[in-house]
């Protein structure tokens, strides 16, 4: 899954939201942030009403910070293979990396993006969810490309103005394999300690 969006359209909360939906299942997880570190994001998540420390205590929820990696440029440029170098990553039923660009150097050659891409292929034929979140002005845009033709489900994501107020919204692109009919467009917003609320009935 492909979460596309400028700055401030809820790229985070939505993976958070989906996160947080998944432990509740049952399901175990793993959560790389380039934008927390690890007290910041605890607290994030209980302000908006995702309580997530009882899963890292039992070890259900694996998060890793890559806040700290982000300084430097050297460290930058070996992500990909570092992700990959880290096997307890890939361990749980469900891996969420926000943000994929942030952290992807604009000098990561497409052949180690492609490599990196047919290694979540095979990751998820094997059952897993893997959810990557992308600012499309990170990037270069053959990489962007290799990122939506991978992708199972492609959401874009923005905010709008609608008599006077700003609304957040996401279309689905593409979604391979539906089960079913699905709304292409689903309004949103984020409120203290409830957290992401889909809006019923809104103009769009």
């Amino acid at each position: 899954m492909l979460i596309e969006g400028d700055r401030g359209t809820g790229k985070s909360i939505i993976s958070q939201r989906l996160l947080y939906g998944f432990l509740m299942n049952g399901y175990t997880a793993s959560y790389v942030s380039s934008q927390y570190t690890t007290v910041e994001y605890v607290k994030q998540m209980v302000s908006i009403g995702y309580d997530i420390m009882p899963f890292l205590i039992r070890k259900k929820l694996v998060f890793v910070s890559l806040y700290p990696l982000l300084s430097g440029v050297s460290e930058e440029r070996r992500f990909l293979s570092r992700l990959l170098g880290e096997p307890r990553l890939w361990e749980p039923d469900v891996v969420i990396i926000d943000s994929f660009s942030s952290v992807l150097s604009r000098e990561e050659e497409l052949k180690s993006v492609r490599n990196f891409l047919m290694y979540l292929k095979r990751l998820s034929s094997l059952g897993k969810v893997i959810i990557l979140t992308a600012n499309p002005d990170e990037i270069p845009r053959d990489t962007l490309f290799l990122l939506e033709e991978a992708s199972t489900l492609l959401m874009r994501l923005n905010v709008r103005v609608f008599g006077g107020d700003l609304k957040n919204s996401a279309t689905i692109v593409k979604y391979n394999n539906a089960k079913g009919v699905f709304q292409k467009i689903i309004p949103f917003r984020v409120e203290p300690k409830v957290g992401l609320v889909v809006e019923i009935a809104a103009v769009v």
